[in-house]
């Protein structure tokens, strides 16, 4: 009897996990996020964090890789949205990369900097946007950063 119950046992333990999916593959895309979008919290009617920044200062933000690793460098590309943004380039900043982040080879993180301009009475907002490249694209939720130059 008991020998009857391990086989019952048995086939109705094989027949159940015969039908799971494939679970190997869990994540299969490779994005970029900013770094600091996903550990701040969006401000208020935005998708995005503004960041305080005094004028003439330098901004260096960081973007992270989430995917496997790569052989060989990357270059993502980000700009400034036009639409959100009353800064205006070479007026209020300047992008030291020309809006190209080069991630290295096997790493997973790439930094830009942003030098900003000393500009009497400007309070403005320069947001960035994250394009990626013909491989990597930029996640939906964590590609855009702002910040406040005040």
């Amino acid at each position: 009897m008991k020998k009857i119950n391990f086989v019952v046992l048995a086939v109705i333990t094989f027949l159940a996990t015969a039908c799971f999916k494939d679970t190997s593959v869990v994540f299969d895309k490779s994005l970029v996020e900013f770094a600091l979008t996903v550990r701040s919290t969006p401000a208020l009617g935005k998708t995005y964090p503004l960041i305080n920044v005094a004028k003439g200062a330098s901004i260096e933000t960081t973007i992270n890789l989430v995917a496997a690793q790569r052989p060989n460098p990357e270059t993502i590309k980000y700009s400034v949205d036009t639409k959100e943004s009353t800064a205006q380039e070479g007026v209020h900043y300047v992008l030291a990369d020309g809006g190209n982040i080069i991630i290295a080879a096997n790493s997973s993180f790439g930094t830009t900097k942003i030098e900003t301009k000393n500009v009497a009475n400007a309070d403005v907002t320069l947001v960035l946007v994250l394009e990626g490249n013909e491989t990597i694209k930029p996640s939906e939720n964590y590609k855009r950063i702002g910040f406040r130059i005040r």
